[in-house]
């Protein structure tokens, strides 16, 4: 038997699923020593932490600057995206006029995940918490709608969030 050299796509991928894996199991963890009252606000702090300090190490390491423009964001937000985001977090994005962003999630393993846990009634999207940390990162003035503070698969919506962007 030999082994098999990894490409750094794979090497990513790897790292990206056991990070996922570790989260679910830590918040499985809180929630049955909790419940899902504590779980829940205690898991979008630390997203939003973690959305933070990712952001802020990443751009520090390719010595980008906080984004002045729609443009600028753009490009950090696809950095970002390429970096931190697995592939099996399906999911479409459009970017509307000169000021908009819209997520479109397809499938969602959050809500796999919770739906399989029987937790997804109680469940708050920490997935856009970690990604307002990038903005909270990058110095961002923004509105996000709709209400996040229950899952919208859950509540029988499409799970499509937008992103307006105020730059000055």
């Amino acid at each position: 038997m030999t082994l098999k050299s990894l490409n750094r796509e794979e090497l990513r991928a790897i790292l990206l699923r056991n990070w996922m894996t570790h989260d679910a199991l830590w918040y499985g963890e809180v929630a049955l020593k909790l419940g899902m009252a504590e779980a829940s606000p205690m898991n979008l702090r630390v997203c939003r932490k973690l959305g933070t300090i990712e952001c802020q190490r990443l751009m520090k390491t390719l010595e980008a600057t906080p984004p002045k423009s729609f443009d600028e964001y753009r490009q950090r937000f696809e950095m970002l995206r390429n970096v931190f985001v697995p592939d099996f977090m399906h999911l479409e994005i459009e970017y509307r006029g000169k000021d908009a962003q819209v997520f479109h999630v397809l499938d969602c393993f959050a809500h796999r995940g919770m739906k399989k846990a029987g937790t997804i009634a109680d469940y708050e999207c920490g997935i856009f918490e970690r990604i307002e940390g990038w903005f909270d990162a990058m110095g961002l003035k923004y509105t996000r709608t709709p209400d996040l503070s229950r899952c919208l698969k859950f509540k029988g919506k499409e799970c499509t969030v937008t992103i307006q962007f105020h730059f000055h």
